[in-house]
Order: structure tokens, then sequence, then C-alpha cells
């Protein structure tokens, strides 16, 4: 991985020199300066180092990186989105065989509107990649969902919760428009939403609590390309590297949010029971 400008940037911030820094990462001069120059790749070892040691000093290279990439990439039709891979991929992506059926609007490949989304996804993995793209929106039919009873009953019947109902009018319309889009916009789903919306499966709660539930977690919107055209307006910018320490930030941000996200669903449960319909009155 280049780290050149990483190099630049932690040098010029706290005002080290170059072998100071080398001193600080356990290094010489010569290494610091080959890196700088791009004479040579950093290993994997002191990259954790590098972007370890920049995160103590509470410098967030990856959100300046998402920064100045909205700033040159976004434009009239334009967005810049990020990937947390749990798998290594190439470009072209080969949506067929590189997705799987089951996830939350089935095959395609899914991006996230921000850096720390997708920093999130891989934070519990053995992985530490995540790659930011540009797409041109341009000519492409795309549906956007909200937290409403169509992103729910999606969710479920990709999930593969709601087989006795798939023929229903209801899901054929659902499934209608998201086979005529190239690019779904909907609300990011954890497994604590999960186990909200299995609930409303199993009628447990209505339709109005579980929405309630739901919007008490607001995780932002995820992006899912499901054609060729939508995997043909992407273009790859960056890859950013995530360390050990920024995961586990991200894992206790993650923990605080679900703890008041619980409180929100406790709440939203009991403002909104007998409120709504279940989900057999929806669906039959």
């Amino acid at each position: 991985m280049n780290v050149s400008k990483e190099i630049k940037l932690l040098c010029n911030v706290l005002n080290l020199t170059e072998t100071e820094l080398g001193s600080e990462l356990g290094v010489s001069y010569e290494t610091v300066n080959n890196w700088k120059h791009n004479r040579k790749n950093i290993d994997d070892l002191n990259l954790e180092k590098l972007y370890c040691y920049a995160y103590d000093k509470d410098i967030k290279i990856n959100n300046i990186y998402e920064q100045l990439l909205k700033e040159n990439h976004v434009d009239d039709g334009h967005i810049v989105l990020f990937h947390g891979a749990k798998k290594d991929f190439s470009m072209p992506i080969d949506i067929e065989h590189n997705s799987k059926l089951n996830n939350d609007f089935g095959k395609g490949f899914y991006l996230g509107e921000n850096y720390e989304q997708a920093a999130n996804y891989i934070s519990t993995i053995n992985k530490n990649k995540v790659y930011a793209f540009k797409m041109n929106t341009n000519n492409l039919k795309i549906y956007k969902y909200n937290v409403d009873n169509d992103w729910m009953i999606s969710i479920a019947y990709f999930r593969g919760w709601l087989k006795e109902y798939e023929n229903t009018i209801v899901i054929q319309k659902i499934l209608q428009k998201i086979q005529q889009a190239d690019v779904i916009i909907a609300p990011i789903a954890d497994n604590r939403m999960f186990d909200i919306i299995n609930e409303f499966v199993e009628n447990e709660i209505t339709d109005e609590q579980c929405r309630h539930a739901l919007a008490a977690t607001n995780l932002g919107y995820q992006y899912i390309l499901k054609t060729k055209k939508a995997i043909d307006s992407i273009s790859y910018l960056q890859e950013l590297y995530v360390c050990n320490k920024e995961k586990e930030k991200c894992i206790e941000g993650r923990v605080s949010l679900t703890n008041n996200g619980q409180q929100k669903v406790k709440m939203s449960r009991i403002k909104y029971k007998n409120k709504g319909r279940y989900i057999g009155e929806i669906l039959k």
C-alpha cells in the first residue's frame, strides 16, 4: 500500500522529521523516506503501526480522505460511496458469483453512503480494508426505501422469512419494483433490526410498533447495485486502511448506539401497543 500522503501528513501536522517519525514507529529514516517517495510499499505490520500511531494522535486519516474524496468527486449526478469488504474482490464486480441471495435485498453490490458505515461493517471481522467508489447516478433507475412497511417486508422476504406469503399481491408488487431498479437505496439493517423485523413476521408486534422501533436506530442508508448497468456506473477511487484501534472504537460506538436504541425500542413498543396491523392482516 502506498502511504506517501500519510507520511507527509503526519510529519506536517505533528512537526516531525522523517527520522523522528521513524523513531516513533521503530523503523529507520531510510525506510520512512522510501515510503514517502514510493520506492517501497509498506508491509502490513508497519501499516498497522502507522495508522494506530496517527489514531493515537487524534489524526483521523480516513475521515480526511473521505472529506477530500467528496470535495473532489461529488457533483451533479456523481456521488462517493464506500464498501467494507468481507472478502477480496476485483473490478469489474461480478454480482452473480460474489453476492449472496439472502442479503437484505438479495444479490447485489452493497455500499454505504459514508466511510463510518463501511468501517463499522468490518469492525468485528479480521479485515482492515474499506474501498471508496465514485458512482454516476445519471440514467440509472433508482428505487429508494424509507423505514416503512415495504422496507420491512422486503428485508423479511429476502431473509427467507415469508415463504408462505411470496405469491401475495403485496410482495409481488414489491419484487416488481426491485426487479425494475438498477440501484436500491434503503436504510441499513443490523442484527438488532433483524430481531425486531422477525418479531413483526411472527405476529408478535404490529407494523406500527415495528416501524417506530426500527426508526429508533438510524444507521443511515445503503446503496445496492443490482444490475450490470449499475456496476458499470461505478469507478474505483481508493483503498482505505482501518487499524485495529479504530475498529475497537467502532465497536464501542456500536455498543453505545445499541444500548440507546434498545431504550427507544422499548418506548416505541409501549407507545404504539395495539396500534397498526399485524403482518397476517397486511399480506392476506
